[in-house]
């Protein structure tokens, strides 16, 4: 039998949100779907085969939006891009690599084996950004592109990203990534709301059997998980010019560096608040979601309606 390998954590961290991404991926069965989309030549692996892994907060800031899962030998991490290309997700992916590593071989006993003689052995990696965006994305991403240029041809040190972009309805990484696709064109289509939108969208998956079981049993979740994101996607987004000259006020009288910086990080905040807000949810339950006081979140609230 393969020996297979997880980190000592197998549950999501708490302090993170799921997205519509982790929410289709949290379970087994999902995982083993997707992991025979991405391998259709291992015909032998089954359900048994599947460890899901939790993924600490190298990779994740506010919400969850990557999944990793160990198979015999293999160690799969996945992230998605939505609107925007990330190119440093290869950077990304080796702290986290990194990390898992380290948390493996101390799991299994061996950090004394790093300085004998023995080989060590560790589940070997694959990485895959999952693309959902209309901007030009190539079909791989290299750490070697961080690097200077006449160091792109680096055989030391690599690392290579899958990008996937494919909408193939008949499987549960296509399906996803035409819903996707197709509730974003009908969000930024003149005369739809936001709810308007999913709805459409949903109605749609249903009618081509998009991601069947998923829609059937958790439409409602997905709808105020996608709902929760396009606001506070929004809300970020039109707060980032106030942001920005807030930053500066506060940089002529604090250093530019650091008033620049306090001023993003409290624009970001009093948007996540506004969009929250807009979904009508009651303050204390902002104040938690945010880690602000309820005073805080009502001065917030405050300050848009004025």
């Amino acid at each position: 039998m393969e020996k297979t390998y997880t980190s000592s954590s197998t549950s999501p961290n708490g302090k993170y949100k799921d997205s519509v991404f982790t929410a289709l991926f949290s379970s087994k069965e999902s995982l083993f779907e997707l992991y025979k989309v991405l391998h259709p030549e291992d015909t032998t692996v089954t359900i048994n085969d599947i460890e899901q892994i939790a993924l600490e907060n190298v990779l994740l800031i506010r919400r969850y939006n990557d999944a990793a899962m160990g198979v015999r030998s293999k160690l799969l991490v996945l992230s998605e891009h939505q609107s925007t290309p990330n190119p440093n997700m290869p950077v990304r992916l080796l702290l986290y690599i990194a990390e898992e590593y380290e948390k493996i071989i101390k799991k299994n006993g061996e950090t004394k084996a790093l300085y004998s003689k023995r080989l060590i052995t560790l589940p070997a990696p694959e990485f895959y950004v999952i693309y959902t965006g209309s901007e030009e994305c190539g079909a791989y991403m290299h750490l070697s592109d961080a690097f200077p240029k006449e160091y792109k041809n680096n055989l030391f040190l690599q690392l290579n990203i899958k990008v996937i972009k494919d909408e193939d309805k008949h499987n549960i990484l296509g399906g996803y990534i035409a819903f996707v696709k197709k509730a974003e064109k009908l969000r930024h289509t003149p005369g739809y709301t936001f709810t308007s939108a999913l709805n459409e969208a949903v109605q749609w998956c249903r009618e081509e059997n998009i991601l069947a079981g998923f829609m059937e049993e958790r439409s409602d979740e997905l709808m105020s998980l996608m709902m929760e994101e396009w606001n506070i996607e929004d809300a970020l987004k039109y707060n980032r010019e106030d942001a920005w000259e807030q930053g500066l006020e506060q940089g002529l009288e604090q250093g530019l560096e650091q008033g620049l910086e306090r001023g993003r990080n409290e624009g970001m905040k009093d948007g996540m608040v506004y969009a929250y807000y807009e979904m009508n949810l009651k303050t204390n339950e902002i104040a938690r979601k945010v880690n602000l006081t309820e005073a805080e979140v009502l001065e917030i609230i405050k300050k848009k309606n004025m």
